[in-house]
């Protein structure tokens, strides 16, 4: 009888491991030509080891002609063996096995799409403002000289004119004091959240965030080495008894959110909710990290106090320019207590991930431009404008699409019947996020109403109003 757990050699990787027993088994003929091995699943309860070390070490056997793959049979091994044949080139097939995932089609198919596009395509799937909708500041004035100058005031946590408009300007809008923080500006909203990752959690340490969001797709967990558990939203938000559940079976370190116009659903999480999970967290001692990138366009009358607000010293506060000034303002910001913070700096020195000075300065200006409020103002009001205008299109054409009109970001999260509905829509060109890259079903999708002006709303009527 084998004894996979203690047989296993002790190499790192893991993986490394796992195939060097399998070879020597079936070198002794412990494991005969033709023999199915246990699953996946069931080896790596076995060997103790994350499902993935396992699904790379068969690959990797696979590659070498040691073990077959049987769809919807398993994995058996092979009725000749070449034990002794070494492979002469590298396998950059597991390279691309291991990064694939169930939505990675939908993703190469949105860029194939937009690649192709002779401009007829009605492009619901972007993820940021289209370039027209973009505060037209002016001219920013800036020579060398002033840049050199700005070189001076250059700190670890950035720019200190940048870190002294950001600061005030939470302040301002009442978001959170900066008394006992530290505020670090970043290359954006994802590098803040990598930087986070990298300086606080270990390899296998867990985190959760909400179902549906954008971070089901996202590649830091991975990168970093973090397993991630969703948790669902229901109509009232977050299901807080499967989130404790999910804290006392995975022993969750972080709970990541994006509580306010939150991607891709657009909602926003009441003041009552955000209390209940705080309090739930502070219970088990889980960190949060609130990532408020559409914390621009808020309108006062809808404001809901931070979590950053609610409870400084248990939250991580993420904020970047990309919602407002456009995807390429590689420019955020994080806001964490002092002793976190300084950790982070230390970290974000070590990566040689500080952000370009250049970008800093023309943030700072940006952001301290006399005009950025009135064009805040007309920017939210032509967002309200294109939302009404959208949702009255789909609520008279498809009335069978289920969907809440939020109060402001870009997106309108759509729910209906029909698993075919991302190849329908493209037949007729219009393109969306389907639900699978957000961790739903193919019956869901994802519509960006920020890019339709009143011509591509027409187009939009008419194509509907066809495929009806």
């Amino acid at each position: 009888m084998i004894n996979w757990h203690d047989d296993l050699p002790d190499i790192k990787p893991k993986y490394l491991a796992i195939t060097k027993l399998i070879k020597s088994l079936i070198q002794e003929e412990k494991l005969l030509p033709g023999q199915r091995l246990p699953s996946e699943r069931k080896l790596a309860q076995l060997f103790e080891v994350d499902r993935s070390t396992v699904t790379r070490a068969l690959l990797e056997l696979t590659s070498s002609g040691l073990l077959i793959k049987k769809s919807g049979s398993g994995t058996y091994i092979s009725q000749l063996p070449q034990l002794h044949a070494l492979p002469t080139r590298v396998n950059w097939h597991l390279f691309l096995e291991n990064n694939k995932t169930s939505y990675s089609s939908y993703q190469s198919k949105i860029t194939q799409t937009r690649a192709l596009d002779n401009g007829k395509i009605l492009d619901a799937a972007g993820n940021e403002l289209p370039m027209e909708l973009i505060p037209n500041l002016g001219s920013l004035q800036m020579n060398w000289q002033s840049f050199l100058l700005a070189q001076k005031q250059s700190q670890d946590a950035g720019y200190l004119p940048l870190i002294q408009t950001i600061g005030h300007i939470h302040e301002q809008k009442k978001q959170f004091k900066l008394n006992d923080q530290t505020l670090l500006i970043t290359g954006g909203a994802q590098q803040a959240l990598l930087l986070v990752l990298r300086s606080l959690l270990n390899v296998g340490d867990s985190v959760a965030f909400a179902q549906p969001s954008y971070f089901n797709s996202s590649a830091i967990f991975k990168t970093v080495g973090v397993r991630t558990f969703p948790i669902p939203l229901t109509d009232t938000g977050m299901d807080l008894n499967i989130l404790e559940d999910v804290i006392l079976k995975h022993r969750i370190k972080l709970l990541i959110l994006n509580p306010t116009f939150q991607n891709p659903t657009g909602e926003i999480i009441s003041l009552e909710q955000r209390q209940r999970i705080l309090k739930l967290c502070q219970e088990y001692q889980i960190a949060i990290i609130e990532d408020d990138v559409f914390g621009w366009l808020v309108d006062s009358k809808d404001e809901v106090p931070t979590f950053k607000s609610l409870a400084p010293e248990n939250v991580i506060y993420i904020s970047s320019l990309s919602k407002l000034l456009g995807s390429s303002t590689r420019i955020g910001s994080i806001v964490a207590p002092e002793t976190i913070g300084q950790r982070l700096l230390q970290v974000q020195k070590k990566l040689d991930i500080v952000p370009s000075m250049l970008a800093q300065v023309m943030a700072n200006l940006a952001l301290t431009d006399e005009t950025l409020n009135a064009e805040i103002n007309k920017l939210t009001k032509e967002l309200t404008t294109r939302r009404n205008n959208i949702t009255k299109i789909l609520q008279n054409l498809k009335p069978d699409w289920n969907f809440k009109t939020p109060k402001g970001g870009f997106y309108l999260w759509i729910k209906q019947s029909d698993p075919d509905i991302f190849e329908k829509l493209l037949k007729e060109n219009i393109l969306v996020k389907p639900g699978p890259i957000y961790g739903t079903t193919k019956q869901d999708f994802r519509f960006n109403f920020a890019n339709f002006d009143l011509d591509k709303q027409k187009k939009l009527r008419s194509a509907l109003a066809k495929d009806k």
